[in-house]
Parts: structure tokens; C-alpha cells; sequence
């Protein structure tokens, strides 16, 4: 009778020495495909916006100052809040020329890091210019 007291609450003891070494990579892991997975969501955001920002500009010339806007708004919040580096690689690619044409697409492409893991993402976005834009 005495033996059994004695081994009350030995089972949760063996379940916390045998659980504890898998739950621990487990979570490694887990945590890494969310870091993954966050900084693909954020360049496809980012090249969305991008792409937005563009093809909406009243003129050629406000492209560069309303996409400095865009990225200064996403390095303050986005990128700093998931650890992705301030200055990313953007891509412009236009169909036709000028750029601003109506029913041109305008194809943008994003590169972001990680500043913790080192990960790259690239995101496209295609945008089309309004067809009754005045050039």
C-alpha cells in the first residue's frame, strides 16, 4: 500500500521528460514557417501597394516621391514590427512608354530580407493604367 502513494503524479513527470525534447523542435519549426510565411505576406502586400501607388500617379514625375511615401509608411510600421529590412529591391517594368499610358500594365517586383533569418522574398504585382486616363 505504501509503494503506491509513493508514485502518485509519476506519471505527469515522465510525460514532462519524454513531451518536452519533441514539443521543443516543434516549436522551432512552427516558428520558423510563420517567419516564412510572414515575409512572403508582406512583399506581396508591398508590391501590390507599390504597383497602386504607380499606376494612380497623376504624372510621371510624382512616381518617385509617392513611392518613397509608400516605402518610409512600410519601413515604420511592417517592416520594423517583423524584422524586415528597411531598404527593399523594387523592380519596375512598363509595357508601354511613356509609362503612364492608358491600358499599359505596369509590373512591379519586390525583393524583401529578413533581418533576423537572412530569408528572402520576392513578390509581382501587375497593375493596369486607367483607360481613360489623360497622359
Amino acid at each position: 500500500m505504501q509503494l503506491l502513494r509513493d508514485e502518485k503524479g509519476s506519471a505527469v513527470v515522465e510525460f514532462v521528460i519524454f513531451a518536452l525534447p519533441l514539443f521543443v523542435p516543434l516549436v522551432i519549426y512552427l516558428t520558423s514557417v510563420n517567419q516564412s510565411a510572414q515575409i512572403q505576406y508582406e512583399a506581396r502586400n508591398f508590391a501590390r501597394q507599390i504597383a497602386r501607388v504607380y499606376v494612380t500617379s497623376p504624372s510621371q514625375e510624382l512616381t518617385g516621391a509617392r513611392i518613397q511615401a509608400v516605402i518610409e509608411t512600410f519601413s515604420n510600421s511592417t517592416f520594423r514590427l517583423n524584422k524586415i529590412n528597411s531598404s527593399p529591391n523594387i523592380q519596375i517594368q512598363c509595357s508601354s512608354s511613356p509609362c503612364l499610358t492608358p491600358n499599359g500594365k505596369v509590373e512591379v517586383r519586390v525583393t524583401l530580407t529578413s533581418i533576423k533569418s537572412g530569408e528572402s522574398a520576392v513578390a509581382t504585382a501587375i497593375q493596369t493604367v486607367d483607360a481613360w486616363r489623360n497622359s
